[in-house]
């Protein structure tokens, strides 16, 4: 039904060329949409076969490259089909699938990486087949199953935020790490377990030969061993730096995303009427509901409304007023100055809810009044997001430290392991920023 209309609408265009003729709306919304879902796709192609060169040098072998990726991909689409079962009782987020296709090709490739490391270090010390594979499944296999414990306690914290979005996420990750991690107890080592030495096939010449005279462990080994001969000097400049890049997450700054978030390509119309109408495509909505929102009492209000909005300094005309069909329910839109997110946006909110409704639809005994509109929705969830953090935190870190301290049975290495996560989400929140704020 779209197509139709844009299409017209280009044909005016082309027939007056004297004037810009433009569209925004659903049409619009429909590129965007198929812009970002061919990008989606983009991500799933590029990100298979560059696991597989990534594992390929790691490796040295195509088949033992390929066993990764295939009980990455295999967690994936099991992950699609009992996902496709929960999104009847919760809606999934659009990202979802690629937030599993991304997470479970990571988990998958790491489980597997464990098996199969743990396994060539034992056949290389001289073990047998079958005493490599026990002795990779009573080491790597309990790494695996603490690993995805931990990931799953982490996950079920968004549950706290009570937002229909992170509930999504979680039930998304906590899915696909559970299969892999499944699959990686289960059908890895019986996998392994069939193949024996032949996991070691069709080698990439020059790679394996470099694995095969220990090149890769000679440089590990050269980096571990300054680090060991310097252990102060190195944990004050890996600690140093860490700190440092975390510092600038003090500035995060969140926010709901808006229509200036997607590619200015779509967006010409969209900034010539914003030109031409400042704060019109970011009105905040003052919804009013009352048994007559057309009485005396209630349209004087709305009129004062009106005037102290304008008196601000931060809201302009046109104010709309729209009104349901039972004259219950008067919808106010009203033009806000700045980008619906920033600092002008959020006085204005402020104004209204702290200042101008209180001191005129406040006024009504029997109305309920609302904000609404993107300025109010990104402080309301913001706001939300502040309140529940510290449970999230909290519930994460304290189970992540249990688990520790069961698998590990030492208060240090559980200790340890919170604050170099601490750490690394410390330096990953503060890299976002300055990518994503600053430039």
């Amino acid at each position: 039904k779209v197509d139709p209309i844009v299409a017209r609408v280009a044909e005016v265009q082309e027939a007056h060329p004297a004037f810009y003729v433009g569209s925004f709306g659903v049409g619009t919304k429909k590129e965007i949409v198929g812009a970002f879902q061919d990008d989606l796709k983009k991500a799933g192609l590029y990100s298979i076969p560059l696991t597989l060169a990534i594992l390929l040098l790691a490796f040295g072998a195509l088949v033992a490259a390929g066993i990764p990726l295939l009980l990455g991909i295999t967690a994936v689409l099991a992950t699609f089909g009992l996902v496709a079962i929960t999104s009847q009782l919760l809606p999934m987020d659009d990202s979802v699938p690629a937030i599993i296709l991304l997470i479970g090709l990571a988990v998958g490739v790491d489980y597997t990486m464990f098996y199969l490391k743990r396994e060539r270090e034992e056949r290389a010390a001289g073990r047998s087949e079958e005493a490599a594979l026990e002795a990779a499944a009573a080491t790597s296999g309990r790494a695996v199953l603490v690993s995805g414990c931990t990931v799953l306690v982490a996950m079920a914290g968004m549950f706290l935020t009570r937002d229909a979005s992170f509930a999504s996420f979680a039930v998304a990750t906590m899915t696909v790490v559970a299969v892999a991690m499944l699959g990686s107890l289960t059908v890895l080592p019986a996998l392994l377990s069939k193949l024996g030495d032949s996991v070691d096939r069709v080698r990439v010449p020059f790679v394996h030969r470099f694995r095969r005279n220990e090149g890769d462990a000679r440089i590990w080994g050269l980096v571990i061993d300054r680090v060991l001969r310097h252990p102060l000097l190195s944990l004050t400049l890996a600690g140093g730096l860490l700190v440092a890049l975390a510092a600038p997450a003090y500035q995060l700054h969140t926010a709901e995303a808006s229509i200036d978030s997607y590619p200015q390509k779509f967006l010409t119309s969209y900034n010539r009427v914003k030109a031409a109408f400042p704060g019109v495509d970011i009105g905040a909505n003052v919804v009013v509901k009352a048994p007559n929102v057309e009485a005396p009492a209630v349209q004087e209000a709305i009129s004062q409304l009106k005037q102290r909005a304008l008196t601000t300094g931060v809201m302009n005309e046109p104010i709309d007023v729209d009104v349901n069909p039972a004259k219950t329910v008067a919808n106010i839109t009203i033009p806000v100055e700045g980008n619906g997110t920033d600092s002008t946006s959020n006085a204005a909110l402020a104004a209204l809810r702290d200042e101008i409704i209180p001191a005129t639809l406040g006024t009504l005994a029997d109305a309920e009044v609302g904000v609404t509109g993107t300025t109010a929705q990104t402080k309301d969830f913001n706001d939300q997001m502040k309140s529940v953090a510290p449970l999230v935190f909290g519930f994460v870190l304290l189970f992540a430290f249990v688990l520790m301290l069961i698998s590990f049975r030492s208060l240090v290495i559980a200790a340890k392991a919170i604050v170099l996560n601490l750490l690394s989400i410390g330096a990953a929140y503060g890299i976002l920023v300055l990518v994503f704020q600053h430039g």
